[in-house]
């Protein structure tokens, strides 16, 4: 694979409450492709290289199956998704 190919995203994740919660996260990233896959709970912020150039509006989909809300740095398009 190129690195030209290799998308740094970033997401950030509510809902995520321990240590559990990141890997469940984690492990769904993984599962779709996802490298270098960084969650961190506290925070909520998410952080992966999309290596398939995968779309974020699928990607976030998968992690709100799992119950968590996402939210997309500037982009406000989960926002107004979950305010509707």
């Amino acid at each position: 694979m190129e690195s030209s190919q290799t998308q740094l995203q970033e997401l950030y994740v509510e809902g995520m409450s321990c240590a559990n919660c990141a890997m469940g996260v984690k492990k769904r990233l993984e599962k779709q492709g996802m490298q270098a896959v960084d969650v961190n709970f506290a925070s909520g912020e998410v952080r992966f290289d999309n290596v398939i150039a995968k779309p974020l509006a699928e990607i976030s989909e998968s992690i709100e199956d799992l119950g968590y809300t996402v939210r997309i740095p500037n982009s406000g398009v989960n926002d107004q998704k979950k305010n509707a």
